[in-house]
């Protein structure tokens, strides 16, 4: 073996949402389940303070979208990004269970403190995928192999058996991904260096983690249906075809790729902010107007961060220095700067003495959890979603507060010295 090449294990949950949730309730095992985007509870429409009105339609599990399917839904050709409706059409014993990020974040965090007990050179990939370089531990694809074996143990006995994975080793990251991909559910397939080119050509070209349809299909109108034909093509025609792309394209055909593993840094705990007034605040519609400033701030640094909260703290401190203050639990995931404000509003509603000026409002949320974002079909919450990530980008280019609410157009926060360590980016 060359010692000067690295050894790259790619791992990855099998049917992820489904076998946690066979997982989690033994009587669904064996079973055709698909996990869905959250239906909608029946909330006809909730006044809000200050001003917001928030309308949330019902629905039904039936107008949701399946995120993932149970191997024994996909045998009865259910598949992902399919509408229940369709699903349950198609397979009408299909058992429909809404998705539960708490629970998925809980085995991603086993799953990866796992990988970690074995080297600290692990890269999170998606909530059920990683990759870890085995290079120094292993020394050799045998080694690297045992450890393979020793980490799926560890999956079955501390996330649970119906959680299965499938192994990829190779000598990089796109070359691991792809022999993972090349058997499922539950393979183990080591391609060492030598083996690479071999390999590589066999594969179709759909197989390659970024080669999608449209790329496919500019591919095949370029006469290249193969791996075979995609490496006869030079960089140049490639690069002239796809700019930075044609690259990547060009080194898959040959089995290269990245083979550096960058380690994530922990995950915040909590994220937050508080804000001293330069005067204290006695009217209820200033009071309000400054929470949901703060709620704006506490919420696009947790979309930035990509993660969802299922905690919220709330702080109060008077004039007199006295505080106040509160925690409240989540019943799902959230990370919108609405959704924020109204249950910080309900807090503080339920804490707050009125006779007595606010000073500071501290707000913090935490119990951190990455999931997908809510599936929604709805066109009017699909665009409220949507001008929420527009504003966000907007806010990341050109500085916070680029785009402001109405009711806090004329607020601006001043930095202070000293403080709560909420008052800067964590």
């Amino acid at each position: 073996m060359h010692h000067n090449k690295r050894i790259i294990l790619h791992i990855d949950f099998n049917s992820f949402f489904a076998s946690v949730e066979q997982q989690a309730n033994p009587f669904l095992r064996g079973k055709p389940i698909a996990i869905t985007g959250k239906s909608k509870r029946a909330l006809d429409s909730v006044d809000l303070p200050a001003g917001i009105r928030l309308e949330v339609k019902q629905t039904d599990m039936t107008r949701t979208v399946v995120t993932t399917a149970s191997k024994e839904a996909k045998a009865l050709g259910v598949k992902t990004a399919m509408s229940s409706h369709e699903a349950k059409r198609i397979a009408p014993e299909l058992i429909l269970i809404p998705g539960d990020p708490r629970k998925y974040s809980e085995i991603t965090r086993r799953f990866l403190r796992i990988l970690k007990r074995y080297t600290p050179l692990v890269e999170q990939f998606s909530m059920d995928e990683a990759f870890a370089d085995l290079t120094h531990i292993a020394e050799d694809y045998m080694g690297a192999t045992l450890i393979a074996q020793m980490m799926r143990n560890d999956i079955a006995n501390e996330c649970g058996e119906a959680c299965t994975v499938s192994l990829g080793i190779a000598p990089n990251k796109t070359m691991a991904k792809l022999a993972c991909e090349s058997k499922k559910p539950s393979g183990l397939t080591v391609i060492p260096d030598w083996h690479v080119q071999e390999f590589v050509l066999q594969q179709p070209l759909a197989s390659i983690c970024g080669i999608g349809h449209r790329i496919e299909a500019r591919l095949a109108r370029m006469g290249i249906t193969s791996m075979r034909e995609l490496k006869r093509a030079s960089r140049h025609e490639l690069h002239i075809a796809f700019k930075q792309y044609g690259g990547f394209l060009y080194d898959v055909a040959r089995g290269h790729g990245s083979d550096t593993i960058t380690a994530q840094k922990e995950d915040p705990k909590s994220i937050g902010h508080s804000y001293t007034f330069p005067h204290n605040l006695i009217h209820t519609t200033e009071i309000n107007r400054h929470l949901l400033a703060i709620c704006e701030k506490v919420g696009f640094r947790l979309r930035k961060k990509g993660f969802y909260a299922t905690r919220l703290n709330i702080h109060l401190r008077y004039g007199n220095t006295r505080s106040d203050g509160m925690s409240f639990r989540f019943k799902d995931p959230l990370a919108d700067t609405l959704d924020l404000y109204k249950q910080a509003y309900t807090c503080m509603e339920k804490i707050r003495h009125r006779h007595e000026a606010i000073r500071l409002i501290g707000l913090s949320v935490s119990g951190l959890v990455k999931s997908p974002p809510p599936i929604s079909l709805w066109p009017k919450q699909e665009k409220h979603y949507e001008a929420i990530l527009a504003v966000d980008a907007l806010s990341q280019r050109y500085g916070f507060g680029t785009v402001k609410r109405g009711s806090t157009i004329n607020l601006s926060f001043k930095e202070r010295v000293s403080g709560w360590h909420y008052d800067h980016e964590q």
